[in-house]
């Protein structure tokens, strides 16, 4: 199986480069003081998840300070299971989330998503949203929903044909940070590469500090990266690809992806990592010699900025990213005075200390 969908409270007005499949229907949830804001709900329905299935819920406004819950409940039984709320850094969640993380028979919560235990009929996905200083609801948001198998075997690569590249990034390298920490911010590194042009650099140290979850300890947690995106301006979604076809579409658009991969030891040629068990990093490109083809991709993980910019060979790149779960965040184009609008609001403490 295979699903997804993307939806705009105002489809209109967002420049995605994958298809939006309608408005987001939202209704007041919840009880707010007058004056403090305002909590709203949306649900989206799946049916027929088998078992063994990735489902990733994600969302992106561009209010400040919003924040959101997601919770998954299995039609026609009682069980529910909650993840953790996305807020902002140093910020505690509104008065209705939960700590969130429960496990049902059917479904297992992960950091920013669930894995299906057992086949599941009918699947209702509820996100609860409060806006601490909107009485409405947003323009300006994406809400999308994937699922497809946890591992799948690849049965396609891109052809000759389908070679595209869109500018390449500005480089950061993760390793350049204190040593605590430099082997694990790929997330907000490769998102800061991705979506801050040639300013990636600057705005990294609060990308890093932004991204940091208090509840894992830890910087990978997917939402965090794309909320902090959408901060500055930039609405952005975490799906679940199953192919090269998403892939190749927002890269014509010139919209670099930030994938995640994983890949054991020596299977990823020229890999600054001889071996990772989740590591993300952008992708800007596709390019050939001859018949062999190769991923172009900005990886964090390289000693120095010089050593960021790597080409990996075709097949061991879609092994690493396609073959299991498949995640990956992809940008909208900023709307017009929007992007890097809350630069200003960063307090710059670098790396979350």
């Amino acid at each position: 199986m295979h699903y997804i969908t993307r939806l705009a409270t105002c489809p209109e007005r967002v420049s995605f480069p994958l298809p939006l499949d309608g408005p987001i229907q939202w209704h007041r949830h919840g009880e707010v003081t007058p004056g403090r804001g305002s909590s709203w709900r949306a649900c989206v329905t799946i049916k027929g998840v088998p078992g063994q299935h990735i489902i990733v819920p994600s969302y992106t406004c561009l209010s400040p300070g919003y924040q959101y819950q997601w919770t998954a409940g299995v039609a026609k039984t009682d069980e529910q299971s909650t993840l953790s709320p996305v807020l902002p850094v140093n910020t505690g969640p509104w008065q209705s989330f939960t700590a969130g993380g429960t496990q049902t028979e059917a479904l297992v919560p992960k950091i920013d998503c669930w894995h299906s235990a057992i086949h599941v009929d009918e699947l209702n996905l509820h996100l609860s949203l409060f806006l601490p200083e909107s009485q409405e609801p947003p323009t300006w948001d994406l809400m999308t929903v994937s699922a497809r198998p946890v591992d799948q075997d690849i049965q396609q690569l891109p052809a000759p044909n389908e070679a595209v590249r869109t500018p390449q990034p500005a480089p950061v390298s993760q390793m350049q940070a204190e040593k605590t920490i430099a082997r694990r911010i790929c997330s907000p590194t490769a998102t800061a590469m991705a979506v801050m042009g040639r300013a990636a650099a600057t705005h990294w140290p609060q990308a890093v500090a932004h991204c940091y979850d208090p509840l894992t300890k830890a910087y990978g947690k997917w939402p965090l990266a794309t909320y902090w995106a959408s901060q500055h301006g930039l609405l952005g979604s975490v799906e679940a690809f199953v192919n090269w076809g998403n892939a190749l579409t927002a890269l014509k658009t010139g919209q670099p992806i930030v994938c995640s991969i994983r890949y054991a030891k020596d299977q990823l040629p020229g890999a600054p990592q001889p071996q990772s068990g989740g590591h993300l990093l952008v992708l800007y490109g596709v390019e050939f010699d001859q018949d062999q083809g190769f991923a172009l991709v900005m990886d964090p993980a390289g000693a120095t900025p010089d050593q960021v910019s790597r080409r990996y060979p075709l097949k061991a790149f879609t092994e690493a990213w396609l073959a299991h779960r498949g995640g990956a965040y992809v940008f909208a184009s900023a709307p017009a005075g929007q992007q890097h609008a809350n630069t200003n609001a960063e307090d710059g403490r670098a790396y979350g200390h």
